[in-house]
């Protein structure tokens, strides 16, 4: 999962979308780089108009499994190439 990617390939800096979700860019980098709440996960999608799978999914067909915190509660979400 490369969010940073995600975000730069659609034209987009941390700081853009940091301003666009009331945020500093700290805590978008933050959610970029470390382990990032569902809640904050599903503003970068709706920002970038995509869904939260897309946004976690890798380019590489691979399996990917990623942990998210929510509150005290960690959610693992498994992403698979459908092939």
């Amino acid at each position: 999962m490369n969010i940073k990617d995600k975000i730069s390939s659609r034209g987009y800096t941390l700081q853009q979308v940091a301003d666009a979700l009331g945020i500093t860019q700290q805590a978008v980098s933050a959610a970029v780089n470390g382990n990032p709440s569902l809640s904050r996960l599903k503003d970068i999608a709706a920002f970038l108009g995509i869904s939260v799978s897309e946004l976690l999914a890798d380019e590489d067909p691979q399996e990917t499994v990623i942990k998210v915190k929510r509150g005290v509660k960690t959610i693992k979400i498994e992403i698979e190439d459908e092939t």
